[in-house]
């Protein structure tokens, strides 16, 4: 694992801000490559070995398949979300960024106009997109998603167990468990979103994938928790207890 690549793609919405200044501690600035949010595959094809060659860590919203511009060998991490907590706060980070390219049409919008539009843009990031990003494919793959997780992914955390995912990770990775700083949160969303019954089960019908998905993930999560040591417990109940 020291060896390989790191790639973090970082699905929106799952704490990935917080995860990548985490990274940052661990690597010069130079050893990171930032995923381009725009003309990507354009940037990446034009890189040169000597582009290369010092970048040691990769992160960005950039799905699975990234790796093949690198040539190196790699591993993948990458965090998940209970889908109807992440299309929320998906729709409260819009309202509140007037820098995305969504805010105008989305602050007009409640929120059941929003997960309900028929517009393709708002649409495909409401739609199963963890399973799409973690399959790598437009159309997401359900079976090829666990089948990269199983074969490419070091390490698949839970958002809604945070301190605990970042104590698993820096113990897997050897780094110090260092308290962190919570980013990008979004101020102007309630504490507990007015959302209705029949609105979270129509998103529940949409993210049938991300659903099956974040429960195999957890399970997994919980299956590590399980499985350290007794002093290794503490330590996280303890690391948990500083970064709740």
């Amino acid at each position: 694992m020291a060896d390989s690549l790191l790639i973090f793609s970082h699905i929106p919405k799952t704490g990935g801000l917080t995860m990548r200044r985490i990274i940052d501690q661990h690597f010069k600035p130079r050893q990171i490559f930032k995923y381009p949010s725009h003309h990507a595959a354009r940037s990446l094809r034009s890189l040169s070995a000597s582009d290369v060659a010092p970048v040691r860590c990769v992160y960005g919203h950039c799905p699975f398949g990234v790796h093949q511009y690198f040539h190196k060998p790699f591993k993948y991490i990458t965090m998940v979300r209970d889908p109807v907590s992440r299309i929320i706060s998906t729709y409260y980070f819009i309202r509140s960024s007037p820098s995305n390219k969504l805010h105008s049409k989305v602050k007009r919008m409640s929120f059941e106009q929003f997960v309900t539009s028929k517009n393709q843009r708002i649409q495909t990031p409401l739609t199963n997109h963890q399973t799409r990003f973690i399959s790598g494919k437009k159309n997401p793959d359900l079976k090829l998603a666990i089948d990269n997780i199983r074969e490419h992914y070091a390490f698949v955390g839970i958002t809604e167990m945070y301190p605990e995912s970042v104590f698993l990770l820096n113990r897997m990775m050897g780094w110090r468990q260092t308290p962190y700083t919570k980013e990008n949160i979004t101020k102007s969303r309630p504490k507990k979103a007015p959302v209705s019954n029949d609105i979270i089960q129509y998103i529940k019908e949409k993210n049938a994938l991300d659903y099956m998905l974040y429960e195999y993930c957890k399970a997994r999560l919980l299956k590590k928790i399980e499985q350290l040591p007794p002093a290794a417990k503490k330590k996280m109940a303890q690391f948990a207890r500083v970064n709740r």
